[in-house]
């Protein structure tokens, strides 16, 4: 039995989203020598082959360094095909993706650890109004960025003074936040991902009211991914768009 009162194990570990923010973060903490125990890091399925081809350099670099590397998953189907069975596209409101393929995959590895987790999270200086405190209270929420003011143009210095390519932009190729830039790397670089993007799209029972261009064209409800297809075929000059501040799909995505 165990005594009363005995203090509970603490885990420092750190939340990796595959972006920039978290590679420069774990550089970092291994830099300055700042205790963790490990990076875990939740696949939705979904991640573009850039991003699971990138997870082979952080494996490696972590092993160098004696930190193991765990990827979570939730258990059953992906992402993508849980939004095809529903016939719905991940919500930019309700963000239900992000919980059930991010945040609860990650809380219930460190559940599995016992404890108390002190959680790294990749929060740049100039990204600071994502910070929020931890809902469970087995975990506490650290931002080593925003302590050091440390920058989104910081983080990728860090990452090319430690010799490290830089990674890839961290998101599902369906991702309601894609930017006209994003879909457009996606349609060329990634036809066949474009297209399970325009089908899922389609397949909506809310579409064409919602849409995965919403973000990119919030006042253009005409356009759908299939409308920008076209144009990016036809090379069709698009239209300049405003900056959009809004932040992407939560603080676990670690983008």
């Amino acid at each position: 039995m165990e005594r009363e009162g005995a203090e509970r194990a603490v885990h420092h570990i750190l939340s990796y989203g595959g972006g920039v923010n978290s590679v420069a973060l774990m550089i970092l903490l291994l830099r300055e020598q700042r205790p963790l125990d490990g990076v875990v890091f939740a696949d939705t399925g979904g991640e573009v082959p850039e991003t699971y081809a990138y997870l082979d350099v952080t494996r490696a670099y972590l092993a160098q360094h004696g930190v193991p590397f765990t990827v979570v998953a939730k258990r059953g189907r992906t992402l993508y095909e849980t939004a095809w069975e529903r016939r719905v596209i991940p919500s930019t409101i309700w963000r239900w993706s992000t919980r059930d393929y991010k945040v609860l995959p990650i809380l219930r590895h460190y559940r599995a650890l016992g404890g108390h987790v002190n959680q790294y999270l990749a929060i740049a200086w100039d990204e600071i109004e994502r910070m929020k405190s931890s809902r469970v209270d087995y975990v506490t929420n650290l931002y080593p960025l925003v302590d050091r003011r440390i920058t989104r143009a910081d983080c990728v210095a860090l990452i090319q003074e430690a010799g490290l390519p830089i990674p890839p932009k961290s998101a599902c190729f369906f991702c309601p936040f894609g930017t006209l830039d994003r879909w457009r790397w996606l349609y060329a670089t990634h036809p066949d991902l474009y297209e399970k993007a325009m089908a899922l799209e389609e397949r909506s029972k809310h579409f064409p009211a919602q849409r995965l261009a919403d973000q990119a064209f919030r006042e253009r409800t005409d356009i759908s991914l299939r409308t920008l297809a076209e144009l990016f075929r036809d090379g069709t000059p698009l239209p300049v768009l405003p900056a959009i501040e809004q932040p992407p799909c939560g603080a676990e995505c670690m983008t």
